[in-house]
């Protein structure tokens, strides 16, 4: 394989762990016979200037193209991961390497469009995970006042930290939007740890099952030779790392001032990070009194002298690691951890064993836990003395990353996969006019299939299912739900997109499905896209307003729901549950992840709350339309309502409380708006003709809406002769 690997700093220059493990894997890819370029970012010797000049070098065998680019201290948000600055030599570099795939080791302080480029000629490309670059512009997941941040929201969290830059809350979203492309874009998606998967995953719920987890491989230190102290020697601490707030090395001062004078000291190796000149000061300001040496950082070679003058290494990290090279270093040296209880580190240690685990960015904690290993000697001896965590070698990961890269070279078919699948109990004669509709479907998709699920029909619509070629599932009446049928669609389906229609829903025109399957390509973290309804031929003109004037049907823009980053929704999260999946488009990845509930009511609301509210969106797609219309009589609009108000009470906890005066006037609004819309629409003779069945219309439906909230003080056999839903089943 021809690889180029795409890294924001690279040894010997910078020493950081990306940079150590972009180094490590490339040679050893070298190694293994593969052609590896490195396209590595570089600043100006003596300060920032002009970007975009170009070293050539080799390193242990590895060559490095180095470009110059120092983002200004104040720049365009924009800039800081949309620079055009690099876009030239970049391109320069494809195009005389020519690889098969670009390894995207880090994108700091480099730029998005880089991949752009990648994007125009065909090339793919894998993204290593290793920190939260993908999710916040301040790389660690911290807010603007130092503390732990919770995540972007989807970029509506990032306010705060956007000040400084002059950012736009819509420059935040764009940003949040953008890395979510590239990660879906990607051929393949690694991180170090399975926490550190998680919680992408939870940030962006389309990762989740596509990220492998490719630990960074490690050449352990030998075990240190310390000579027993005697128990009123000091604890000798180290950190080892650079002086940054991330870090939390603050924190870990804090703690210092916390524990008993004379128990413990602490050196620390790493220096201050240009642009953090201020905070190291602070820090050494703020450790006077206290028994703290300050040393330079240190390189790979010597590890086994830094290690072998101490006790204990303490991570105070208040960001999740995604890893630890040095906590695992420091294990298989022989040294006590103390570490946080999240990330990378508390998935290879374990506390009271090995290591003790700290809540993260906790002082008081921490201080607690250094006090322990200083005054009970034995502790300390025990977790120095407990067998290391195992580690992955550089050959393995190297052998891991290469596989990844090869399966990466594999490209999948771009062409959607669609399966189109019914729930059907005598569906004449609407069911034959959808499905020849459907078969006359046109667009860059591949329908795979039609599936239908049958409860036992008895009209003849077995028989026009098996004549249009569609597979049939039969199952009993009784067992059927309009959620766990569709369940069991889903999991027979063999499409990656499931389009879901019911029987008497017929699609309009042969570009009905297209627009659907283009709006899930275009955005990762739509879960489910559905379709605008319009009445069919004969329908009442008060269920025509009601398609008419319903909310998402009437908006000129798209109709998007989020839970995330929308302040609406804790608002009124109801208007943003609607979906109908009389017609619409799913992921056959989210449906694995996020079944239909198995509700007697309302199924495809309240799996759109359930997506909405772990970070998918849902979406109306105007283009894609079905004829689609009820002609309910007024007895059958009353049953209507009343299962409606009792799923919104039972199901989503939305208890109604019209009185029976509110209920009337609700009626009376209704009815005379179903009067002023018929005469716009259809004249003044039209209202005449009209108005009396409105009125029962209207009265019917506010009056289940009333009974319903008197349910409970209704006989039982009331209450089921009230239930279009419970008269069904009896049906069925």
């Amino acid at each position: 394989m021809r690889i180029l690997v795409l890294v924001h700093g690279f040894p010997p220059q910078e020493q950081g762990g990306v940079e150590r493990v972009a180094f490590e894997q490339a040679r050893e890819l070298v190694a293994r016979g593969h052609a590896v370029q490195v396209f590595a970012r570089a600043s100006r010797p003596g300060g920032p200037g002009e970007g975009g000049a170009t070293s050539d070098d080799e390193i242990d065998g590895v060559p490095v193209r180095r470009v110059v680019h120092d983002p200004p201290a104040v720049a365009c948000f924009t800039d800081t991961w949309r620079s055009p600055v690099l876009d030239v030599a970049f391109a320069a570099a494809l195009d005389e390497f020519r690889p098969d795939v670009v390894h995207v080791q880090h994108l700091v302080a480099l730029s998005t469009r880089l991949l752009d480029a990648c994007r125009r000629r065909g090339l793919p490309w894998v993204i290593s995970l290793h920190d939260f670059f993908f999710l916040c512009h301040r790389t660690f997941l911290i807010d603007d006042t130092g503390r732990r941040c919770a995540g972007p929201e989807a970029g509506l969290r990032c306010g705060p930290c956007l000040k400084e830059l002059g950012a736009t809350p819509d420059e935040a979203r764009l940003r949040f939007e953008e890395m979510a492309q590239l990660l879906a874009e990607a051929a393949r998606v690694t991180a170090p740890s399975h926490a550190h998967a998680r919680h992408f995953e939870s940030e962006l719920p389309f990762l989740a099952g596509r990220i492998e987890i490719v630990p960074p491989g490690l050449s352990p230190p030998g075990r240190r030779v310390k000579p027993q102290q005697p128990s009123e020697t000091p604890l000798e601490l180290l950190y080892a790392g650079p002086i940054l707030p991330h870090k939390g090395i603050d924190v870990l001062i804090e703690a210092l001032g916390r524990v008993a004078p004379g128990r413990v000291a602490l050196e620390v190796r790493g220096g201050a990070v240009a642009q953090f000149e201020k905070f190291a000061a602070h820090l050494r300001q703020a450790a006077a009194g206290l028994e703290v040496r300050w040393r330079p950082g240190f390189v790979p070679g010597e590890i086994d002298e830094v290690f072998a003058r101490a006790d204990a290494l303490v991570l105070p990290s208040r960001c999740d690691e995604s890893w630890s090279r040095i906590a695992r270093e420091a294990r298989h040296a022989g040294l006590a951890v103390v570490a946080p209880a999240t990330g990378g580190p508390a998935e290879g240690l374990c506390d009271g064993v090995d290591a003790l685990l700290v809540a993260p960015d906790d002082a008081v904690a921490l201080a607690t836990a250094i006090e322990r290993l200083a005054t009970d000697r034995g502790l300390l001896t025990r977790l120095q003395d407990a067998a290391p965590p195992k580690v992955t070698s550089l050959a393995e990961a190297a052998a891991a990353v290469e596989a990844i890269l090869e399966r990466a070279l594999v490209r999948p078919n771009r062409r959607a996969r669609v399966t189109v699948a019914y729930v059907v109990k005598n569906g004449l004669p609407e069911l034959a006019d959808s499905l020849a509709a459907v078969r006359a479907q046109q667009g860059d998709f591949d329908l795979v299939e039609i599936l239908a699920i049958d409860s036992g029909s008895s009209d003849g619509s077995r028989a026009v299912l098996e004549r249009a070629g569609v597979r049939v599932i039969d199952i009993p009446p009784e067992s059927f739900g309009h959620g766990a049928t569709r369940n069991l669609a889903a999991r027979t389906a063999t499409g990656e997109l499931i389009a879901f229609l019911t029987q008497d829903a017929t699609p309009l025109g042969v570009r009905w499905l297209e627009p659907l399957v283009a709006a899930l390509a275009e955005d990762p973290l739509l879960a489910g896209v559905w379709s605008r309804h319009v009445p069919r031929q004969g329908c009442h003109p008060m269920e025509r307003r009601a398609l008419a004037t319903f909310p998402p049907f009437a908006s000129e823009g798209p109709w998007i729901a989020q839970a995330r980053g929308n302040p609406a929704y804790a608002e009124h999260p109801e208007q943003h549950w609607w979906f109908s999946n009389n017609a619409c488009l799913i992921r056959r990845q989210v449906l694995e992840q996020k079944p239909f509930p198995e509700v007697w009511f309302g199924e495809d609301q309240a799996w759109a709350r359930a997506v909405l509210e772990v970070g998918w969106r849902t979406r109306l797609v105007a283009a894609s339309v079905v004829e689609h219309s009820h002609g309910y009589r007024a007895g059958e609009n009353l049953r209507r309502h009343f299962d409606h108000a009792r799923a919104m009470r039972d199901i989503f906890g939305w208890r109604d409380t019209a009185g029976l005066g509110e209920c009337i006037r609700g009626a009376l609004r209704e009815t005379g708006a179903d009067c002023r819309w018929i005469r716009a629409h259809e004249g003044r003779a039209a209202v005449l003709r009209w108005a009396p069945r409105a009125l029962s219309y209207q009265a019917a439906a506010w009056a289940g809406r009333w009974l319903a909230a008197q349910e409970r003080r209704l006989p039982a056999r009331l209450r089921r002769g009230l239930s279009l839903h419970e008269s069904r089943l009896v049906a069925r």
